[in-house]
């Protein structure tokens, strides 16, 4: 039985030493394959001697590939034993390094210990801390049973193997054609049944905790496996590493096209042989069923227009500080569409910003956001955040149009998307914690606000742009120290004239507001400056829709100010 106390003694590298060796035999055996075709029973001899002969040669031929497939065996499980290893030795580290840095120790029998909070805790932060400290225990706990967990399973996996290769059941070599036998065949059978299998990952739903606490048991060869092989299992799971969700999530978006096109070619099989009169012309009372199915047809291309709009991205070159590689870290072509996309890797970087996209945006607007979510990269950097990821989050359904902002309804369904992926984000971070930003716009920071206060999102700063209410009346409410809630409205957007009153179906009754602006005084935060915006042409130079979209050109100073939280400055 493999307990955490065995676990965390294993050592691959005598495995891996074998390795070489086994190869080295088995190299050696396959040279044979030649003279093996020259074993036959000499043309014309008969007799009990030439069958007995015979009978020898078959002996000689059959335990030569069992010996190959053996041997294959043998240096792909030891191979795959040692790496699998490595991965559970990096999950006892890992799990180890947490219990040191908060004062926990774990037991050889797996019990997680608590030693006690730091010296110095004063009273009133004493129950806050024991919450945390809560949290911390779970989490270990998880971590130390995902190790033993995976050590039972390459410890199950690899006793399989050696039983099969000790018994000489490896192939049977016996049910072969020695006419045509073949050594490198054997060897490709025995090298199949060495392998191992790849731990499976927690059920569908599970924390970014849980995720990376599985993700930390794996092999950087295992990972990548995983990612190639089972796109689907790794591309959305928050808490695996950023560059091994991009190999799947790449792979996946391919899927998402050919999804979306079959659906199209389908769609416009319908209209083009969608009945007609005589002259060609649609019936009038047919008019509604074409029309929806254009307007499903519009959608549709939409979609594969954003999708290969993003393929561009992704394949740019990714050689400058600025111009740094993008990852897909989601992608899901259902209903609207969604997209995550980060320029930079976040589990790497010093600064991690999340920008969450606000009304009308989807799969196939997607483009324009990542062009502000690269404008804020671009700025971070040039205001000292050298090492700076910009990820840009549509990660839920937005509303598509005005009228649809003013419930509250699409921040509740999309909080803990937001919050599941800020913990995936601290979770497969690597090295020292990053300072990570949510960024919002317009609805956005509705959503944004709704997470931070009933999710108690792990951001060290907000920054709300445009906002029409974030669900609370004071900054504090968002569960940060007001100081780290930065807001900002341009004059001149339309947003400062329109109510969004909430509809049926949200909270609260039709009228109430999704709460103050972030930028009244009253509110409690820190406000930056945007510059006016563009109005409506006319005598009376009133708001426009237009002002609502500038918050990032290059010449104004709220995309300088974004960018310098985002590096963790002062803006």
């Amino acid at each position: 039985m493999v307990t955490w106390g065995s676990a965390k003694n294993w050592n691959s590298a005598p495995l891996l030493d074998a390795v070489g060796a086994l190869n080295a035999a088995y190299n050696k055996t396959i040279a044979l394959s030649d003279d093996l075709r020259d074993l036959n029973t000499p043309h014309g001899w008969s007799g009990n001697a030439a069958t007995a002969a015979a009978g020898k040669v078959t002996q000689i031929i059959d335990s030569l590939e069992e010996h190959a497939a053996e041997l294959a065996a043998g240096r792909r499980s030891f191979g795959d034993t040692g790496d699998a290893i490595t991965g559970v030795m990096h999950g006892v580290r890992e799990a180890e390094d947490l219990a040191a840095a908060q004062h926990f120790t774990i037991s050889d029998d797996g019990t997680v210990v608590d030693s006690g909070p730091p010296t110095g805790t004063s009273a009133d932060q004493q129950e806050a801390v024991a919450r945390e400290r809560q949290k911390i225990a779970a989490e270990l706990r998880e971590r130390v049973d995902q190790v033993v967990r995976s050590a039972t399973d390459v410890d199950a996996d690899f006793s399989a193997v050696l039983d099969k290769i000790l018994s000489g059941h490896t192939i049977d070599a016996a049910a072969n054609d020695n006419e045509h036998t073949s050594l490198a065949g054997a060897g490709n059978a025995g090298d199949a049944l060495g392998s191992l299998t790849i731990p499976a990952p927690p059920p569908e739903g599970a924390t970014a905790a849980q995720n990376a606490a599985y993700w930390a048991t794996l092999s950087e060869a295992q990972r990548t496996r995983l990612a190639i092989d089972r796109p689907e299992l790794v591309g959305p799971r928050d808490g695996f590493s950023a560059k091994q969700r991009d190999i799947a999530n790449r792979r996946l978006i391919e899927r998402e096209r050919t999804t979306l096109q079959y659906a199209r070619d389908v769609l416009q099989s319908k209209i083009d042989n969608f009945p007609r009169t005589g002259g060609g012309e649609i019936k009038l009372n047919d008019q509604r069923e074409f029309d929806a199915l254009k307007s499903q047809l519009q959608t549709l291309d939409g979609k594969l227009g954003g999708i290969d709009k993003l393929n561009q991205r992704l394949n740019q070159p990714a050689d400058t500080p600025e111009n740094q590689k993008y990852y897909l870290l989601g992608i899901d072509g259902r209903e609207d569409g969604k997209a995550i996309v980060a320029k930079g890797n976040p589990d790497t970087a010093s600064n991690v910003a999340t920008y969450v996209p606000g009304t009308t945006a989807d799969l196939a607007t997607f483009s324009d956001e990542l062009d502000r979510g690269d404008a804020m990269h671009r700025e971070a950097i040039e205001s000292g955040g050298k090492s700076t990821s910009v990820i840009t989050w549509l990660g839920y359904d937005a509303p598509d149009t005005l009228l649809d902002a003013g419930s509250e309804s699409y921040a509740d369904n999309g909080k803990k998307a937001l919050d599941g992926f800020q913990d995936g984000l601290r979770e497969s971070h690597e090295g020292v914690p990053s300072h990570n930003t949510a960024v919002g716009h317009s609805y956005g920071t509705t959503l944004i606000g709704h997470a931070a206060r009933d999710e108690h999102l792990v951001v060290n700063d907000l920054v709300l742009i445009a906002s029409p209410g974030v669900g609370v009346d004071h900054a504090s409410q968002l569960n940060l120290p007001p100081d780290h809630v930065f807001s900002t409205t341009a004059d001149k957007d339309v947003i400062h004239v329109t109510n969004f009153p909430r509809l049926p179906g949200g909270d609260g009754m039709p009228g109430d507001p999704l709460g103050p602006s972030p930028t009244d005084t009253e509110f409690g935060g820190r406000t930056f400056r945007s510059n006016p915006g563009t109005t409506v042409a006319g005598p009376l130079d009133l708001p426009s829709v237009a002002a609502h979209g500038e918050y990032w050109q290059q010449n104004n100073p709220s995309l300088r100010s974004t960018g310098k939280i985002i590096a963790g400055l002062q803006p």
